[in-house]
């Protein structure tokens, strides 16, 4: 049983149902049935080893820079008509500098994640926030359609490394029984609150842009204490016994440093870069990666249209009133995390019945609230926009898409990660990857969607191509393993290349 569960990637014995395996569990005192994957090292710098106050904290600092980042990105929502209106740039264009955008901050991950898989974080930290701080400088006076593009341009190439660091520091920090509940929370803080926040400053663009980017700055100064992302492979069974990646803890004037390494990583900054694109070939990840991409559009749709719907007739109301709708989506939020942390309970439980084992796909059942969310939300707001419902409508609309928004992207995420240990950075370039081909198509389309076919058709489409992404788990659920047990020769050749030393 042992010899075949460590032969397929992601097959992990989470739950020692006959308390016999001789590994730490949960607990001080170990009295949980649950296996800690991975096993903490012996090393004070090893994140897993972290208290509980410290990893919550680092999570707050991770989220927060995050949402500053992402509110650079997304604050002229609420605004989006009057911005158009005041420079000169059609609705059209406004959206089609926000695809391009949005198609920056998946492509530039193939240059960021390399780099701060090599150095750190912390100098792409610093880096992608200079472009964040000139970006919103630029976003604060430009007039006319070329420098929209411009400014939308060095945004996507300083906002494209904001969401890695989530995905990345939640695996670092956290144990396989808590990522789906620790993803979610972080995900669930990325981009609402500047989105309400908008409309009453839009009077003032430059002062907007400019204080948003100093919270970036000041966000970057309180960067995670952690390194390059744990590289080693995990058996499924416990940890292995050969990680023996070195932790050593660091004094106050080390984690001031600029730079850090990993002692004995020999991969170079190409084998970094090239890394990703071998992940094209595993199934588990590409579908991963658009259940995610799919997923992100929640945000996008209603980003580019709420100012359009809610500023026009029948509802006539101003860009701080419309920003407000935005609350719906805080009310989402907290059920995409209420979802995503059942999904690790999930996981257990079908563990619990599995002797013990853990698959990866258990995870994926979780999708089935996702997809509820995905068909009201998307119906209630086209369709209410369309027909001039009550504006209660349109709120619940939001509310829903965005709860799908942060269930769906965490689940597949984790389920992704899950799959192939070790390899997380690579995973998220590919997730990067497909939610800019999609994000920019919508982003794109949704104008020249709506003028042609009004609001009702326009996001009945979209949401059946979200359910179509979701449906796509079901295939996953039944021949996921088998895909995982066929790339399984590719993944260890693969991982043994960068392995620590």
């Amino acid at each position: 049983m042992t010899d075949i569960i460590e032969s397929v990637p992601g097959t992990n014995y989470l739950v020692d149902v006959n308390r016999k395996v001789e590994v730490q569990h949960i607990g001080a005192t170990g009295s949980s049935d649950i296996v800690l994957i991975l096993q903490p090292t012996e090393f004070g710098g090893d994140p897993l080893t972290w208290s509980r106050w410290k990893k919550y904290y680092q999570l707050f600092i991770v989220a927060l820079s995050a949402c500053a980042f992402s509110y650079g990105e997304n604050t002229l929502g609420a605004a989006w008509t009057t911005v158009s209106e005041d420079t000169g740039v059609s609705l059209t264009n406004m959206n089609g500098g926000s695809a391009l955008n949005y198609l920056l901050l998946g492509f530039v991950y193939i240059f960021w994640i390399p780099a701060a898989m090599k150095i750190g974080r912390r100098p792409v930290f610093i880096v992608t926030t200079i472009l964040c701080l000139c970006a919103g400088v630029w976003l604060g006076k430009f007039q006319g359609t070329g420098q929209w593009f411009g400014s939308m341009i060095l945004n996507g190439l300083g906002t494209s490394a904001y969401q890695a660091v989530i995905q990345l520091s939640v695996f670092d920090m956290f144990f396989a029984h808590e990522r789906g509940r620790m993803l979610t929370l972080a995900l669930s803080q990325e981009d609402q609150s500047q989105i309400i926040l908008a409309g009453d400053r839009v009077k003032t663009l430059f002062p907007r842009f400019l204080f948003s980017n100093l919270g970036i700055a000041g966000n970057s100064k309180t960067e995670p204490e952690l390194g390059s992302n744990k590289k080693s492979v995990y058996s499924s069974t416990v940890a292995d016994e050969s990680k023996t990646n070195d932790f050593p803890k660091r004094t106050a004037i080390q984690r001031l440093e600029l730079w850090s390494y990993i002692v004995g990583d020999h991969t170079t900054y190409w084998q970094y870069f090239r890394r990703p694109f071998f992940l094209l070939s595993f199934p588990d990840v590409i579908i991963a990666g658009f259940i995610f991409a799919f997923g992100c559009t929640a945000g996008i749709v209603s980003f580019n249209t709420i100012s359009e719907i809610l500023t026009s007739p029948p509802y006539n109301w101003s860009t701080t009133s419309t920003g407000l709708v935005f609350l719906a989506a805080l009310v989402g939020n907290i059920f995409g995390w209420a979802t995503g942390a059942l999904s690790d309970q999930i996981v257990i439980r079908l563990a619990r019945r599995n002797d013990g084992v853990k698959e990866p796909e258990m995870r994926l059942w979780t999708l089935g609230f996702s997809i509820v969310y995905a068909l009201l939300g998307y119906f209630l707001y086209g369709w209410g926009a369309q027909s001039g419902a009550h504006w209660m409508t349109i709120a619940f609309g939001v509310g829903c898409m965005i709860a799908h928004q942060v269930s769906a992207c965490s689940i597949a995420t984790a389920y992704a990660m899950e799959c192939f240990p070790g390899i997380s950075g690579e995973i998220v370039v590919i997730l990067a990857m497909c939610s800019s081909l999609i994000n920019f198509a919508f982003s794109y389309s949704v104008q020249p969607f709506i003028n042609a076919v009004g609001y009702g058709w326009t996001f009945t489409f979209f949401g059946l191509a979200v359910f179509a992404s979701m449906v796509a788990a079901v295939p996953m659920i039944v021949y996921g393993k088998r895909w995982r047990v066929q790339c399984a020769p590719k993944y260890y050749r693969f991982i043994s290349e960068g392995r620590v030393e």
